[in-house]
């Protein structure tokens, strides 16, 4: 992480979480490594892409960990920060954009939403440019990466962006929400949608849920809290934050067990997905099983 981002975070976290962490989460965000892919690797041509939008305000790095172990499936994971809404963005150039609103009002954050959909069909776009992607990935050379096998997913008003650009963009050909309120109300989505709950309270996903035209799919995780979709709790556990006294914020899963379940349920619902041919309306998936914490709220041809 670049130590600008990273100075940044643990204040970040603490006032989001409203909890001062005795750990130095700093020192862990410059020197922490994820391991990469070697030749061992499926090339680029032949994995299917996942576009990823994170929670508001949330950088795009708090998940690499979450990311990282999905694109180990055999995904290209692409994820997304969306200019004045992660709160800090550092350009090529090291010049960094914040974004400073502590208080996250609803009308606020609903400026945000329709602007990540739009932000994620660009991204599309800029796969199939020769130049930009020579330049992304220069030992690659100035090759498109196929748009055809493509879908999105996304936590908060992340996982909310998916479902909402798969309703305006086609070459997205499916969603899944982690745990985002509905504060847009999607439309005309026809592909496979996976919602991912902490809570079965959330009026917007009963409204929402009969509005999603095609094979969808609702699971409840239990013992969980809507900071347990990032990897908040793994990492304050490799710093070695007692997560005891922070049960309320982040639930009482083991970290582990829920990196495995959003794995899991990702990676599986996309298989699906991508099994079928473009354009056919089947989604050919099995649910993944071995996951205590996992219920079912709703699904329908899935």
């Amino acid at each position: 992480m670049p130590d600008k981002t990273a100075a940044y975070q643990q204040r970040w976290i603490e006032e989001s979480l409203e909890y001062n962490i005795s750990a130095d989460l700093t020192t862990l965000f410059q020197q922490a490594r994820l391991p990469v892919c070697s030749d061992s690797c499926s090339a680029l041509d032949d994995s299917p892409i996942l576009l990823f939008s994170p929670g508001y305000s949330f950088p795009r790095l708090i998940y690499n960990v979450l990311a990282s172990a999905i694109a180990s499936k055999g995904y290209t994971v692409i994820t997304i920060d969306h200019p004045g809404d992660a709160n800090i963005i550092i350009y090529p150039d090291g010049h960094a954009a914040y974004n400073n609103d502590t208080a996250q009002t609803l009308p606020v954050i609903s400026e945000h939403s329709p602007i990540r959909s739009v932000d994620a069909s660009f991204v599309i776009d800029q796969l199939s440019n020769a130049t930009a992607m020579g330049e992304l990935l220069p030992k690659r050379g100035p090759k498109p990466l196929p748009t055809d096998r493509v879908a999105m997913f996304g936590h908060s008003l992340g996982g909310v962006a998916a479902v909402v650009a798969a309703g305006k963009d086609s070459r997205i050909r499916a969603a899944i929400n982690w745990d985002g309120t509905f504060i847009e109300t999607p439309s005309n989505v026809s592909q496979p949608v996976l919602l991912m709950s902490h809570s079965k309270d959330d009026d917007t996903w009963l409204s929402t849920f009969p509005l999603l035209n095609g094979p969808k799919l609702w699971v409840n995780i239990d013992n969980t809290t809507h900071y347990s979709f990032s990897d908040i709790a793994t990492l304050l556990a490799a710093a070695g934050q007692d997560a005891t006294a922070l049960a309320d914020l982040l639930g009482t899963i083991a970290p582990s067990e829920m990196v495995r379940i959003l794995v899991e349920y990702t990676t599986a619902w996309m298989d699906g997905v991508f099994a079928a041919k473009e354009g056919e309306p089947v989604l050919r998936w099995r649910q993944p099983r071995g996951f205590p914490e996992v219920s079912t709220v709703e699904r329908s041809n899935a």
